[in-house]
Protein backbone atom coordinates (compact mmCIF):
# COMPACT_ATOMS: atom_id res chain seq x y z
CA UNK A 1 0.00 0.00 0.00
CA UNK A 2 3.32 2.61 0.68
CA UNK A 3 4.55 1.15 -2.14
CA UNK A 4 1.59 2.41 -4.31
CA UNK A 5 1.08 5.75 -2.83
CA UNK A 6 4.41 6.76 -3.41
CA UNK A 7 4.30 6.27 -7.18
CA UNK A 8 0.73 8.15 -7.00
CA UNK A 9 2.78 11.10 -5.39
CA UNK A 10 5.18 10.56 -7.65
CA UNK A 11 2.99 11.14 -10.76
CA UNK A 12 1.01 13.93 -8.64
CA UNK A 13 4.64 15.74 -8.39
CA UNK A 14 6.13 15.24 -11.50
CA UNK A 15 2.60 16.43 -12.99
CA UNK A 16 2.84 19.50 -11.21
CA UNK A 17 6.10 20.41 -11.82
CA UNK A 18 5.76 19.92 -15.63
CA UNK A 19 3.04 22.63 -15.13
CA UNK A 20 4.92 24.47 -13.28
CA UNK A 21 8.06 24.30 -15.56
CA UNK A 22 5.84 25.36 -18.09
CA UNK A 23 4.27 28.05 -16.79
CA UNK A 24 7.69 29.56 -14.87
CA UNK A 25 7.84 29.69 -11.06
CA UNK A 26 5.65 32.03 -9.12
CA UNK A 27 7.42 35.95 -9.69
CA UNK A 28 9.09 34.79 -13.01
CA UNK A 29 8.97 36.72 -16.38
CA UNK A 30 9.82 34.77 -19.41
CA UNK A 31 13.01 36.05 -21.30
CA UNK A 32 12.71 34.01 -24.30
CA UNK A 33 11.79 31.11 -26.17
CA UNK A 34 13.47 29.42 -28.84
CA UNK A 35 13.16 26.53 -30.76
CA UNK A 36 14.84 24.93 -34.39
CA UNK A 37 12.66 22.26 -36.48
CA UNK A 38 13.48 20.76 -39.36
CA UNK A 39 11.65 19.72 -42.84
CA UNK A 40 12.74 16.05 -42.19
CA UNK A 41 11.91 15.80 -38.54
CA UNK A 42 8.02 16.60 -36.90
CA UNK A 43 8.50 19.19 -34.14
CA UNK A 44 6.32 18.26 -30.89
CA UNK A 45 5.73 21.40 -30.58
CA UNK A 46 7.83 22.25 -27.17
CA UNK A 47 10.06 25.61 -26.96
CA UNK A 48 14.12 23.66 -26.80
CA UNK A 49 14.74 26.61 -24.52
CA UNK A 50 13.20 28.79 -22.57
CA UNK A 51 14.91 31.76 -20.08
CA UNK A 52 13.48 33.15 -16.85
CA UNK A 53 14.29 36.26 -15.46
CA UNK A 54 15.62 34.45 -12.36
CA UNK A 55 18.59 32.87 -14.60
CA UNK A 56 16.15 29.64 -14.77
CA UNK A 57 16.86 27.95 -17.70
CA UNK A 58 13.93 25.06 -19.15
CA UNK A 59 15.31 23.16 -22.09
CA UNK A 60 13.31 20.08 -23.68
CA UNK A 61 15.21 17.59 -26.33
CA UNK A 62 12.34 16.19 -28.08
CA UNK A 63 12.29 12.38 -28.27
CA UNK A 64 14.29 11.58 -31.57
CA UNK A 65 17.67 13.32 -30.25
CA UNK A 66 20.11 11.02 -28.34
CA UNK A 67 19.70 12.71 -24.87
CA UNK A 68 16.11 13.15 -24.85
CA UNK A 69 14.29 15.01 -21.92
CA UNK A 70 13.65 17.78 -19.93
CA UNK A 71 16.58 20.04 -18.33
CA UNK A 72 16.88 22.66 -15.88
CA UNK A 73 19.47 24.77 -14.88
CA UNK A 74 20.14 28.16 -13.99
CA UNK A 75 22.24 31.07 -15.20
CA UNK A 76 24.79 32.97 -13.30
CA UNK A 77 24.34 36.22 -12.77
CA UNK A 78 26.91 37.00 -15.64
CA UNK A 79 25.60 34.68 -18.23
CA UNK A 80 22.29 35.86 -17.46
CA UNK A 81 23.85 39.86 -18.02
CA UNK A 82 25.62 38.62 -21.63
CA UNK A 83 22.61 36.90 -22.63
CA UNK A 84 20.16 39.92 -21.82
CA UNK A 85 22.50 41.80 -23.55
CA UNK A 86 22.61 40.00 -26.62
CA UNK A 87 18.86 39.88 -26.47
CA UNK A 88 18.58 43.93 -26.40
CA UNK A 89 20.84 44.82 -28.91
CA UNK A 90 19.36 46.69 -31.95
CA UNK A 91 20.44 43.60 -34.37
CA UNK A 92 17.77 41.55 -32.80
CA UNK A 93 15.53 43.48 -30.82
CA UNK A 94 14.74 45.88 -33.99
CA UNK A 95 14.98 43.16 -36.30
CA UNK A 96 12.43 43.99 -39.38
CA UNK A 97 11.99 40.02 -41.19
CA UNK A 98 10.34 42.08 -44.43
CA UNK A 99 13.45 44.89 -45.07
CA UNK A 100 16.20 41.55 -44.05
CA UNK A 101 14.58 40.12 -46.92
CA UNK A 102 14.78 42.38 -49.45
CA UNK A 103 18.58 42.92 -48.92
CA UNK A 104 18.78 38.95 -49.11
CA UNK A 105 17.00 39.03 -52.14
CA UNK A 106 19.25 41.81 -53.89
CA UNK A 107 22.22 40.01 -52.56
CA UNK A 108 21.45 36.96 -54.44
CA UNK A 109 20.34 38.71 -57.17
CA UNK A 110 23.37 40.29 -57.78
CA UNK A 111 25.35 36.84 -56.71
CA UNK A 112 23.58 35.56 -60.08
CA UNK A 113 24.11 37.93 -62.32
CA UNK A 114 28.05 37.81 -61.02
CA UNK A 115 28.02 33.88 -61.73
CA UNK A 116 27.57 33.21 -58.03
CA UNK A 117 27.73 29.81 -56.51
CA UNK A 118 25.01 27.51 -57.98
CA UNK A 119 23.68 26.51 -54.04
CA UNK A 120 20.57 24.11 -52.79
CA UNK A 121 19.37 23.02 -49.59
CA UNK A 122 17.75 19.78 -49.75
CA UNK A 123 16.48 20.22 -45.85
CA UNK A 124 14.74 23.60 -44.44
CA UNK A 125 16.15 24.46 -40.93
CA UNK A 126 13.40 26.91 -39.14
CA UNK A 127 14.61 29.13 -36.13
CA UNK A 128 11.93 30.62 -34.39
CA UNK A 129 12.66 32.94 -31.29
CA UNK A 130 10.70 34.99 -28.84
CA UNK A 131 11.38 37.59 -26.85
CA UNK A 132 9.92 39.06 -24.03
CA UNK A 133 11.51 42.59 -24.24
CA UNK A 134 10.33 43.84 -21.31
CA UNK A 135 9.14 46.78 -22.45
CA UNK A 136 4.82 47.13 -21.49
CA UNK A 137 5.03 43.54 -21.80
CA UNK A 138 6.34 43.57 -25.78
CA UNK A 139 7.12 40.54 -27.69
CA UNK A 140 9.33 40.26 -30.22
CA UNK A 141 8.68 37.36 -32.41
CA UNK A 142 11.45 35.93 -35.20
CA UNK A 143 10.93 33.31 -37.60
CA UNK A 144 13.76 32.56 -40.13
CA UNK A 145 14.22 29.78 -42.29
CA UNK A 146 18.16 28.25 -42.89
CA UNK A 147 19.37 31.44 -41.03
CA UNK A 148 22.74 29.49 -40.71
CA UNK A 149 23.08 28.98 -44.51
CA UNK A 150 21.95 32.48 -45.49
CA UNK A 151 24.67 33.84 -42.67
CA UNK A 152 27.69 31.51 -43.97
CA UNK A 153 26.94 32.51 -47.70
CA UNK A 154 25.85 36.75 -47.05
CA UNK A 155 28.49 37.32 -44.50
CA UNK A 156 28.18 41.57 -45.85
CA UNK A 157 24.41 41.18 -44.38
CA UNK A 158 25.10 42.13 -40.80
CA UNK A 159 21.57 41.51 -39.71
CA UNK A 160 21.77 37.89 -40.67
CA UNK A 161 24.91 37.46 -39.37
CA UNK A 162 24.41 38.65 -36.08
CA UNK A 163 21.15 36.97 -35.68
CA UNK A 164 22.86 33.61 -36.25
CA UNK A 165 25.90 34.52 -33.62
CA UNK A 166 22.75 34.66 -31.46
CA UNK A 167 21.23 31.69 -32.42
CA UNK A 168 25.09 29.92 -31.86
CA UNK A 169 24.77 31.71 -28.45
CA UNK A 170 21.60 30.05 -27.67
CA UNK A 171 22.73 26.61 -28.92
CA UNK A 172 25.27 26.98 -26.12
CA UNK A 173 22.99 27.25 -23.70
CA UNK A 174 21.55 23.75 -24.75
CA UNK A 175 24.52 21.71 -23.79
CA UNK A 176 25.48 24.31 -20.30
CA UNK A 177 27.54 22.30 -18.26
CA UNK A 178 25.19 22.69 -15.28
CA UNK A 179 21.99 20.77 -16.93
CA UNK A 180 20.70 18.66 -14.99
CA UNK A 181 18.35 15.87 -16.37
CA UNK A 182 14.29 16.75 -15.04
CA UNK A 183 12.36 14.12 -16.66
CA UNK A 184 13.26 11.47 -20.04
CA UNK A 185 10.36 11.11 -22.32
CA UNK A 186 7.90 8.49 -21.52
CA UNK A 187 8.52 5.96 -24.58
CA UNK A 188 5.89 3.33 -26.21
CA UNK A 189 7.27 -0.05 -25.03
CA UNK A 190 7.05 -2.24 -28.06
CA UNK A 191 5.44 -5.80 -27.19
Amino acid sequence: MAKAFRYLLLIACSGWLSIAGAAGLSGEEELLRYTQTNDMIASDGVPMLRVFDSGRVLVHLPAWKKNAGDYEYFLSDAELTALKNRLESPSVLNFDKARVERKLRAARLAARKGGGELFEISDNTYTHLTINAGIDGLEKEIVWTNLQNDAQRHAELKEIVELADTERFLQELLQHPQIKLQQQPKMNKLD
